[in-house]
């Protein structure tokens, strides 16, 4: 394996902290590098595909698109331009509220089920291998705790 420092070519950092957050950004960037490349493959982004995942979870009970953010990993994303396009692919649809016009509920549908069914056992295979070979259980438990702890405020 290679160390952060030979990856990008630094010899020091300013302190072990420096290096963590830096290795972070780095890591984090390289994972979402491997989903995307699964991801192009089913002709959706990562947001697109973490909106898909949210409403699936919902098991059938629409969300709106407040819910929707609250629980969404990319917190910068234009929730109404992404679920338009999630619409125009059919993958989701859209009710708006007879009582309420300004709720609008949101759904997965059929084909998004069916789309997500396909992209699942790909993106495991693609992350299972460097996760399961080179982290056990123990040391993701170890590491979730680690950027638990990272993110109190």
């Amino acid at each position: 394996h290679m160390s952060i420092n030979r990856e990008i070519k630094q010899e020091k950092f300013e302190n072990e902290h420096h290096r963590m957050l830096v290795n972070l950004l780095y890591s984090a960037d390289w994972v979402a590098g491997q989903i995307k490349a699964v991801l192009d493959q089913f002709g959706l982004t990562h947001v697109q595909y973490n909106v898909l995942r949210i409403l699936k979870g919902a098991k059938g009970e629409p969300l709106t698109a407040g819910a929707i953010k609250e629980v969404l990993i990319f917190k910068g994303s234009d929730l109404t331009r992404l679920i338009d396009r999630l619409e125009k692919k059919q993958l989701v649809e859209r009710v708006t509220c007879s009582e309420n016009r300004r709720k609008v509920d949101i759904t997965i549908s059929a084909a998004g089920l069916v789309l997500l069914k396909k992209i699942h056992p790909a993106i495991k295979s693609k992350t299972n291998a460097y996760y399961s070979q080179n982290l056990s259980a123990d040391e993701a438990h170890a590491f979730n705790q680690l950027l638990d702890k990272l993110r109190k405020k």
